[in-house]
């Protein structure tokens, strides 16, 4: 259902919907990618839940989540809670599965060297490109036991 985007195509779509490019940005779309290889790239059968808050600059990575994923506001399946966190949980929407995907010390580290929109530009587009394991910590969630 979702069409691969080269990287490219990617930036190009990002930029458009969010008006520039930045790390928050980008990681977020990556996590929705994420979830879509992991749950399924079915739009309709999964929710989201960003703990980012609508402070920017972190609030960015619920827009990418949302170009990511393709839980968006519009179709109800993504929430955001007011934690600070660049941070997200993803199920399917009968709760059987889900994961939790969060950025690693060292991305946030790095993130936070950008000064400027420049240096924000350019270190999104290089986390586009860098390898999974560098940049976010995936934790699969058990669902919960039914009522009896």
């Amino acid at each position: 259902m979702h069409k691969e985007l080269s990287h490219e195509e990617a930036l190009f779509f990002l930029n458009r919907f969010h008006g520039h490019i930045g790390p928050y940005l980008v990681l977020g779309y990556r996590a929705g990618l994420i979830a879509n290889r992991i749950l399924g790239d079915d739009p309709f059968a999964k929710r989201a839940h960003t703990m980012t808050g609508s402070k920017t600059p972190i609030s960015c990575f619920t827009d990418g989540v949302q170009l990511g994923s393709c839980c968006t506001l519009g179709k109800g399946n993504i929430t955001v809670s007011d934690e600070g966190e660049p941070r997200v949980r993803f199920e399917l929407a009968d709760g059987s599965e889900g994961i939790e995907v969060c950025l690693t010390d060292e991305a946030k580290a790095r993130i936070a060297t950008a000064h400027d929109w420049d240096g924000a530009d350019r270190l999104g587009r290089q986390m586009l490109t860098e390898p999974e394991e560098e940049l976010f910590v995936i934790n699969h969630t058990i669902p919960a036991p039914a009522d009896s």
